[in-house]
């Protein structure tokens, strides 16, 4: 199999750069996204670097996983892997195509690509047609919110995996890993995991992790790390009744939208043993139920934040709370709820 990069370079205007291969070179003719071959030991990042520099003698930076599509030309297995990237500098001269242009996303069907990019093209165009979240938008149809939550994280994941981990978090961990310790706990299912930090790190202190998510690229980060991992939505959790001793939800259900917040409860309680544990980590101690205005991620996520007692009363009607405390995140942001919540001993 050989590793292909390509680049999603998108200028101030919303245009997309692709080039066109030049006569002698394979695919001659079509268009594609610029890059070229991952040589032994690069990432994919470096590897468009080098290539664009080389190819078209440009500076780029590449800042976000888009995707990744395996092709077949006869014999040869190509995995063609893109980036979003950013245009740095310099003046484009070409060596391996004949011509370069900016298109916007609705232009990109009148152009005939090489067959390994065409999947890349369908995605771009789809993305165009997303609901575009504003600022105190009524977003509610929850497919629209799942499929902006995806590409939002698939778009960050690379971010998410380098960054360190905040001490407070360091001790929320710790703090339930000590409840699992404490209650025998073996089987622990991690929803919404993201890069799979936390699953990882059960993992290694000898806990069975199970661990999803919505994002394609983190559940990749999360199979990297060796974790028995598995894109999957937490509103449908593909496992029998009372297959877990634990859950564990750092930061996720904070993008239930409030009026579907009961059945993923129901579901979450389906997967629990009898007596189960349950983490439940949100930021709340305010009110939201929609886009987050301050959000710095693209697309603007959906956010559900509760005062303290209605996410009390909530969570009540579906699961013992054994221990409920805030952690203040400064002046004018919502503070941190967090929830160890244990499932009744009923066999249903």
């Amino acid at each position: 199999m050989i590793q292909v990069a390509a680049a999603i370079i998108e200028n101030e205007q919303g245009q997309l750069l692709i080039a066109r291969k030049k006569a002698g070179k394979p695919q001659a003719g079509r268009w594609e996204f610029p890059g070229g071959k991952l040589e032994q030991g690069e990432t994919p990042a470096d590897c468009l670097k080098r290539e664009l520099r080389k190819e078209l003698q440009i500076a780029i930076e590449p800042y976000a996983y888009f995707g990744t599509n395996d092709h077949r030309y006869g014999e040869k297995h190509i995995r063609l892997i893109a980036y979003r990237a950013r245009f740095i500098s310099g003046t484009m001269k070409l060596t391996d195509h004949d011509e370069v242009r900016w298109v916007k996303r609705d232009e990109l069907g009148e152009y005939i690509f090489a067959p390994a990019d065409v999947a890349f093209v369908s995605m771009l165009i789809e993305e165009d047609e997303l609901p575009s979240p504003r600022p105190g938008s009524d977003l509610t149809e929850t497919a629209d919110i799942k499929t902006i939550l995806r590409q939002s994280y698939d778009n960050q994941a690379e971010l998410r995996n380098s960054s360190s981990l905040e001490g407070w978090k360091v001790e929320e961990r710790d703090q339930v890993l000590n409840a699992f310790r404490t209650n025998d706990v073996r089987t622990v299912l991690e929803v919404g995991a993201g890069p799979g930090r936390d699953s990882l790190f059960f993992q290694e202190h000898g806990f069975d992790m199970t661990t999803v998510d919505l994002s394609e690229e983190m559940v990749r980060l999360c199979r990297q790390k060796g974790l028995r991992a598995r894109m999957m939505d937490f509103y449908d959790l593909d496992f029998v009744d009372r297959s877990f001793d634990a859950v564990y939800a750092m930061n996720c259900l904070l993008h239930v939208p409030k009026a579907q917040l009961p059945d993923i409860l129901t579901e979450i309680k389906r997967v629990l043993k009898p007596g189960g544990l349950f983490y439940l980590g949100l930021y709340g101690g305010m009110e939201s139920d929609g886009i987050w205005e301050q959000d710095a991620y693209e697309p603007k996520r959906y956010f559900a934040m509760y005062p303290d007692e209605e996410i009390r009363m909530k969570i009540q009607g579906y699961f013992r709370i054994e221990d409920f405390h805030t952690r203040d995140m400064g002046e004018g942001a919502p503070h941190f709820q967090s929830m160890l919540l244990r499932k009744g001993d009923e066999l249903a």
